[in-house]
């Protein structure tokens, strides 16, 4: 069997996402519309649940318990989603994530049958993960994730196991100021799609924060090496002009090269987004153009309690 035309169009959508060469390149669709409206430069901002994706030891600085659901949808019926619940104790916080990404139902084709046989296969993916994060000292705070790992195509399926560690400062000294190291998705493939394991897309990240005027204003960049695929840096702002109203843009080199390779310019690397929040619910919004391969939406709810 061969894959189709859509098929391959969604191996290389997924290697835009995660640099292509490794196993499992659903975990780094970004999680949460605040993030992606920021660029992705999210590594350092404490106080958020969608730390639970970005950085486990940002969680340490979140006041209440949340759920958070998040909704994206892509191009070509693909969809994702990030569902999440944290919830701070005395003394350190944990965390329960659901990751899952849907590449949609294709024509299955053979070399008998090149232009289809009538019927249809899918493509899905998911991850299970636990969070726990604790404050060191007033200033320093660390985090680790453990997360299992489901992937199917067709009839073939693979899994595996990764984590998350990372930690955030905060120094009293500089108000709002935040400096974050993370390593994301160092694991293993247990079982392969058909018989090699793929590498897993581990990244390190590094990144720093500051919030402003007050609070208003949030400044955020990031860096990151994964260990396949090339460098990425990206910088974001979120601007609150009134206490309902958040204003978000952000820009990243890897969407900059995505959007020149469909045809796109400079807006086609930029995210824009805006959110607002009434008592204890929150509804944040991200729009990510991919030039002349379409956009993207994302939606966040979220309660705490």
């Amino acid at each position: 069997m061969k894959l189709t035309c859509s098929l391959m169009l969604i191996t290389v959508f997924l290697a835009m996402a995660g640099n292509g060469t490794t196993g499992f390149t659903f975990l780094q669709v970004p999680a949460g519309a605040r993030a992606v409206a920021m660029g992705g430069a999210f590594t350092a901002v404490p106080g958020d649940p969608l730390s639970l994706y970005w950085n486990p030891a940002s969680a340490a600085s979140v006041e209440k318990s949340a759920i958070s659901t998040t909704y994206t949808s892509y191009m070509m019926d693909m969809q994702a989603g990030f569902l999440s619940w944290v919830n701070p104790r005395e003394g350190s916080t944990i965390g329960v994530s659901l990751n899952y990404f849907y590449g949609g139902s294709f024509d299955r084709t053979t070399m008998e049958d090149p232009t289809g046989t009538g019927e249809q296969f899918s493509t899905t993916s998911m991850a299970l993960a636990g969070t726990w994060a604790k404050p060191l000292t007033d200033e320093i705070s660390i985090g680790a994730t453990g997360r299992f790992i489901y992937s199917q195509i067709d009839t073939y399926n693979a899994n595996g196991f990764s984590v998350d560690l990372g930690g955030i400062y905060c120094p009293a000294s500089v108000e709002g100021f935040a400096g974050a190291l993370v390593v994301r998705n160092a694991g293993v493939q247990t079982k392969a799609f058909y018989s090699e394991n793929d590498p897993m897309p581990t990244e390190i990240s590094a990144g720093v924060s500051q919030k402003l005027m007050e609070g208003d204003l949030l400044l955020a960049a990031s860096a990151t090496m994964p260990f396949e695929g090339e460098f990425d840096a990206a910088a974001g702002a979120e601007y609150k002009p009134m206490d309902m109203l958040a204003l978000r843009t952000g820009w990243s080199l890897k969407a900059m090269d995505t959007a020149d390779a469909a045809g796109g310019g400079f807006i086609d690397a930029m995210g824009f987004g805006m959110g607002t929040s009434y008592n204890q619910f929150t509804l944040d919004y991200a729009w990510k153009p991919f030039a002349d391969l379409g956009n993207t939406h994302r939606i966040t709810l979220g309660i705490d309690f």
